[in-house]
């Protein structure tokens, strides 16, 4: 089974779709609002790995000429069914995107590269789309020292569970070397969901350097 055969298994028994957005997306939105601030309106954005729309329809309530990708042709689909204004496409990070090159003023990639094999490969597409001084804004589950020590006493088994979707787990430096090979630099580092430290996700701002 490959990538996309996963993924179109997952959305296909997903029990709610509407509500497979994850958590915390509230916090995720009032943060990607702030990080897009300096865009001006109708700026092109790429919702990458869209799932169900819900940053997609996000997006452009905010104003921007938005686009969706995701690997899955059942969650473009639902995208598609939630928000039929918006262009959707069903592509992955791990092949070559159906854009030009620096089409987009910013990317934004919430929950995607702790599924990504070729993360590479995934942030150099991202690097190609993106027009100079393009940002990268993401979210990845957090693995910070005291955190992945919990998870090692507690819930070892259930969190690195090899039946799971999330293959990479990023700490803040192997996330900010893979970002700066790539051709990023890093402008701002947060947490997001519950508390240090025992974040949820990292949240992230990159901007292309060339």
């Amino acid at each position: 089974m490959n990538a996309a055969e996963f993924y179109e298994r997952y959305w296909q028994h997903a029990t709610d779709p509407a509500s497979e957005c994850g958590q915390i997306v509230g916090e995720r939105q009032t943060m990607l609002k702030a990080a897009l601030s300096h865009l001006p309106p109708k700026a092109r954005v790429l919702d990458s790995g869209c799932g169900n729309g819900v940053f997609t329809a996000f997006l452009q309530e905010l104003g921007f000429d938005v686009v969706g990708i995701d690997i899955s042709t059942t969650a473009v689909e639902h995208a598609k069914q939630q928000c039929p204004s918006i262009q959707f496409k069903v592509a992955s990070l791990e092949g070559r995107l159906p854009f030009q090159n620096e089409e987009f003023d910013a990317v934004w990639c919430t929950e995607v590269l702790e599924h990504v094999f070729d993360v590479d490969k995934a942030l150099t597409e991202i690097k190609r789309i993106l027009r100079s001084g393009g940002k990268l804004v993401l979210t990845t589950p957090y693995h910070g020292l005291v955190k992945n020590l919990v998870i090692s006493i507690l819930a070892f088994n259930r969190h690195y569970d090899p039946r799971g979707p999330h293959i990479r787990f990023f700490s803040r430096r192997s996330l900010t070397l893979c970002l700066e090979q790539a051709g990023f630099g890093v402008e701002r580092w947060a947490g997001v969901g519950r508390f240090w430290p025992v974040w949820m996700s990292h949240f992230v701002v990159a901007r292309k350097l060339s």
